[in-house]
């Protein structure tokens, strides 16, 4: 199951070698554990979150100048953490279950400090009990989930959390213009939860609206025409969407076929579906959303490495957060003069203050959480995210 750097795995013990990528390994190799869905409904996700990962763990491996916030760098490479990175790669198949599975594997029989990847609160939140059990680092990328805070000290988040991301999804649509009255339709996990409560409350605090409808759906059915049904029942002006991959992709294929306008739909992080509708995107036509990072001179930087690592643009948001978590790592351990997961959770806030993210600014407070976040606002056109302007 062990899959050196550079490698992804399309299941738990097959492999894909990325040509012209690979490291030599060292003797005192520093491992990390990477936590990603390969296989299962958000395995293109997985598969760029991996990647943000290998791209940056191949400039430190060859020594990079990680920038800061006030324009000096900080030379990071094996010099000066005492070896090369070696990544462990492991598929969640996109199921919390086996996903802990993978991360006993990587605590127990690895002996990672600190593990990266992690889509989905869903997931993060058991693999994080588990590695604070463990006393072992755990840096979700994509997981935003309120319940993330309370974990412990060894659990942190480069993504901003629900509470930021909904009350900004929620004065979104006021400001667009779409009314008052929203239905809410979420995934019933821990993070379609944490949307939908923290969506709809921003429309009560604020008083510019109410959610009249609030749909949860369970995962991995094959149907979602009745929760479709009970979604628009009361006619609302707007709908918050909360979905993954595939099943996104059926949703919207089913609302399609029933005629649902999804014009008036305001969907968060739709990176979590836009690939999966590829070849069918008049189902997806007209959305809106809000995108978390930033767009600018270091975003595209990013993006060129990561096409000429793997030969195709990014295919989400998501491996630019997981990128970052890794540089973070490395200057954590520059500072710390050591590669021990507690040596690595007393570093990470401090280096993360000063730190000059791809996807903005990366500091921590005192749980570990974001302080901030930026959020693009965005529209699908022709099965692309663009931005959007009133």
């Amino acid at each position: 199951m062990k899959q050196k750097i550079f490698q992804l795995a399309a299941g738990a013990t097959t492999a894909l070698f990325l040509a012209g990528l690979a490291t030599p390994a060292l003797a005192d190799d520093i491992k990390i554990g990477v936590l990603v869905p390969l296989t299962g409904t958000s395995a293109i996700q997985g598969k760029d979150i991996s990647r943000g990962v290998q791209l940056a763990v191949q400039r430190i491996n060859e020594g990079f100048e990680i920038p800061l916030k006030d324009g000096s760098t900080v030379k990071v490479g094996p010099e000066t953490l005492g070896g090369k990175i070696e990544l462990i790669i492991e598929d969640t198949e996109s199921r919390p279950a086996s996903a802990l599975d993978a991360m006993r594997k990587l605590v127990n029989v690895d002996k990672v400090p600190v593990v990266l990847g992690i889509l989905s609160s869903g997931v993060c939140v058991p693999t994080g009990q588990f590695a604070q059990q463990a006393k072992v680092v755990e840096i979700c990328s994509s997981s935003t989930s309120p319940e993330l805070r309370n974990i412990g000290p060894y659990l942190f988040s480069v993504m901003g959390l629900d509470d930021l991301m909904g009350r900004a999804l929620a004065d979104f649509a006021v400001e667009d213009g779409a009314g008052s009255k929203f239905a809410n339709l979420a995934t019933n996990n821990p993070f379609g939860v944490g949307m939908e409560i923290q969506s709809c409350q921003q429309l009560e605090n604020t008083k510019t609206g109410e959610c009249v409808t609030k749909v949860r759906y369970e995962e991995g059915k094959s149907d979602y025409n009745a929760d479709l049904r009970r979604t628009v029942s009361q006619n609302p002006d707007g709908v918050f969407f909360t979905a993954y991959g595939a099943e996104a992709r059926l949703m919207l294929q089913e609302a399609y076929q029933q005629g649902i306008d999804v014009s008036n739909w305001y969907a968060d992080y739709p990176s979590l579906w836009i690939s999966d509708i590829q070849e069918t995107p008049q189902i997806v036509e007209g959305i809106k959303g809000l995108e978390p990072g930033t767009a600018g001179p270091a975003y595209d930087a990013y993006a060129a490495a990561y096409k000429a690592a793997f030969g195709e643009d990014p295919t989400s948001v998501f491996g630019s957060y997981s990128y970052d978590s890794a540089m973070l790592v490395a200057l954590a351990m520059e500072q710390a003069k050591a590669a021990t997961a507690d040596a690595i959770r007393d570093a990470l806030i401090p280096v993360s203050q000063n730190y000059a993210g791809i996807t903005g600014d990366k500091a921590f407070d005192d749980d570990g959480m974001q302080k901030t976040e930026t959020y693009r606002h965005v529209i699908v056109k022709d099965g692309k995210l663009v931005d959007y302007k009133k």
